[in-house]
């Protein structure tokens, strides 16, 4: 992520969270002029012990997800090499006039609007940990990161992974995937994915250092037919607390595939090495990178196109199969463990 010269996130630090003494010293980006005034902080209050400040940064830390920690790193990161394109260094705060230049460049970069606006909130946020005025409530940012949107707003293009289209995947795996331990693992994943509503985030990291925020090993049994799975972590789990599902398993109807027997396979060739549920018997996982090829090219022998179905598409796949067997929202929320009413924009029921 960070690269050569790179400027560390400014996370608060013990220094950080001093009592501010009467003076302020200017910090300026060169050749830009004032960046406002930042607070000095004094390091040497005798009353407040180092245990304490240990403590503050500590809760600090833990008000993040590890997840979320990554996310606002990334975003600084993107920061600081635009920056340093424009031959800046940078400081906080950062002024409006650079993130009205920051938005647009990542705009003409591509991004979807949702994007810009997490980095936007990211750079927001290290703002205002550190007590500074929070840049996105200025009038000209929020009417930026509209127009944002209304430029760029798209329907989203994700199809849904239903039935029939599982079954053909499932088919498919022992003539496109060679290694026996890939197919057993690859079937697993895309059987439970549907069952269980997976975000492919739950399935698999992004990175091996990420691998403890999605399913575990100890996360997934079997009782019979029964399939319990325990979310621990999970996009609303800081707010909801962890949840448990039973999912029967038992051959699914207009099917050959059976819930139970797909994972009982996966995990009796797995063993019962602790770490990612999706691993290999070393404890290695596999990474959402190598989920999205093996995805790809299954579908792609199922003349199947990869630029509509995507990981993606088993949790719509599983909203949209529940709705045209009646279930009713809060049925269909409770399974996929959405926070709210979101899950309509996936459910695609001519």
């Amino acid at each position: 992520m960070p690269g050569a010269g790179s400027v560390a996130p400014p996370w608060p630090t013990t220094v950080d969270i001093e009592p501010p003494m009467a003076s302020s010293a200017d910090r300026r980006l060169p050749g830009t002029g004032s960046m406002g005034q930042q607070t000095s902080y004094s390091a040497t209050v005798p009353h407040i012990s180092g245990g304490l400040r240990d403590t503050v940064g500590m809760l600090l830390q833990a008000s993040l997800a590890p997840s979320s920690r990554l996310q606002y790193e990334r975003a600084w990161y993107k920061l600081v090499g635009f920056l340093h394109s424009l031959g800046l260094v940078p400081v906080l705060p950062v002024p409006i006039y650079i993130m009205m230049f920051f938005i647009a460049h990542l705009h003409n970069a591509g991004l979807a609007p949702a994007s810009i606006i997490s980095y936007v909130s990211a750079i927001s946020y290290f703002h205002k940990i550190n007590g500074f005025q929070d840049p996105a409530k200025s009038f000209i940012i929020s009417r930026l990161l509209i127009g944002a949107q209304n430029l760029r707003t798209v329907s989203d293009v994700r199809l849904p992974i239903t039935l029939p289209i599982l079954t053909k995947l499932v088919t498919a795996v022992p003539t496109v995937i060679t290694s026996r331990y890939k197919q057993v693992m690859l079937r697993a994943m895309m059987v439970l994915a549907f069952k269980a509503y997976l975000r492919v985030g739950e399935m698999v990291p992004g990175s091996p250092r990420t691998g403890q925020n999605c399913l575990q090993r100890q996360d997934i049994s079997l009782n019979g037919d029964l399939i319990s799975v325990s979310f621990r972590h999970f996009k609303h789990s800081r707010k909801h607390g962890s949840q448990s599902l039973q999912i029967p398993g038992g051959v699914i109807p207009a099917s050959l595939i059976s819930p139970a027997s797909c994972v009982r396979d996966f995990l009796h060739a797995r063993g019962t090495v602790q770490g990612p549920l999706f691993a290999y018997v070393d404890g290695t996982p596999m990474l959402r990178r190598e989920f999205d090829f093996l995805l790809k090219h299954l579908l792609e022998f199922c003349g199947l196109s990869s630029q509509v179905f995507k990981g993606h598409s088993f949790r719509i796949g599983a909203a949209t199969s529940a709705a045209l067997r009646g279930e009713s929202d809060a049925q269909i929320r409770a399974a996929g463990r959405w926070s709210s009413d979101a899950f309509r924009k996936y459910i695609r029921v001519a």
